[in-house]
């Protein structure tokens, strides 16, 4: 890592401090090999095919979770945006990653935000294990999430678009249904606390009066993450208008291609604003002592 040093001056001296500074990353998944399974559609990594307990996969130093039945990430190179079904969950909708690269990855599994037959108790983001259950990614120490793009899974737009045998065509037959996909992300600090705020995109709105402006993504879009600063791991949920007796039925998948960051250490300029200030203070307290004398 890149250290940052600085001059500040403290009653007549100068003090050199040095600090390290995270370098930005951008976590783009191409440098990830070794998938385990052969598809019909490319190679990919299947999450669900590993241990139930299993740590995931690391890419530039943060990692992801993945799990048997349950919720996690897969990175992909698939190219298929057109076949639908669950034999091509590991595709996203593009085609290819961001700017037509190799890897991405496919995040599957979310947590309902309503009780339901199958989970008579709803997600609740204060609770750090609903947080940790759904696809996490942990990040770097000293690091902060500043964006990441995001774009559908083929499986999940074309059951939007189209309607499958679980869920239904969003929009409904005359397309003026209320419909969407919701992506909400959240995180959890280094004191193992929830923050108070989380961000939101959606992956397909039809709330709309004009029917026209009805949208499902299907290009790589990017996600503001930086109302997410403090965050040691994020956390991704889905939630959609179309459920049933036992919850969701839109297909829960979405992809994620280049989460940049931003390190977590000040800027320079506001290191040195803090000497400046440290300064000021102590020359005003022995100002003080000088006149009460």
């Amino acid at each position: 890592m890149p250290s940052l040093r600085i001059l500040i001056p403290f009653l007549g001296h100068v003090w050199l401090a040095t600090c390290i500074v995270p370098a930005a990353v951008t976590v783009d998944f191409d440098e990830m090999s070794g998938y385990t399974n052969t598809g019909p559609n490319g190679s990919y990594f299947d999450g669900y095919g590993q241990a139930a307990n299993s740590a995931g996969f690391t890419s530039q130093g943060f990692q992801f979770n993945t799990g048997q039945y349950g919720p996690g990430w897969s990175y992909s190179n698939v190219n298929d945006p057109t076949t639908p079904g669950f034999t091509n969950q590991f595709a996203a909708v593009t085609g290819s990653g961001f700017g037509g690269s190799g890897n991405y990855a496919v995040a599957s599994g979310y947590l309902d935000v309503a009780p339901n037959a199958f989970n008579p108790v709803p997600f609740n983001p204060a609770d750090v294990n609903d947080l940790r259950y759904l696809p996490s990614i942990t990040l770097p120490v000293g690091m902060n999430a500043a964006s990441v793009l995001v774009t559908n899974a083929t499986y999940a737009a074309l059951s939007m678009q189209n309607g499958d045998s679980f869920a239904k065509k969003f929009g409904g037959p005359g397309g003026d249904d209320p419909d969407y996909l919701l992506l909400s992300v959240f995180g959890i600090d280094d004191s193992n606390q929830s923050l108070n705020t989380s961000v939101e995109f959606y992956l397909a709105d039809f709330r709309f009066d004009d029917n026209s402006l009805d949208y499902i993504v299907d290009q790589w879009t990017t996600l503001d993450l930086s109302p997410l600063a403090g965050a040691s791991s994020l956390h991704f949920n889905l939630s959609s208008s179309d459920v049933g007796a036992f919850g969701m039925n839109t297909p829960g998948y979405f992809a994620i291609d280049n989460l940049t960051t931003a390190s977590a250490v000040p800027e320079p300029s506001s290191l040195a604003l803090l000497g400046i200030t440290t300064l000021g203070a102590v020359h005003f307290q022995r100002r003080r002592k000088r006149n009460a004398r």
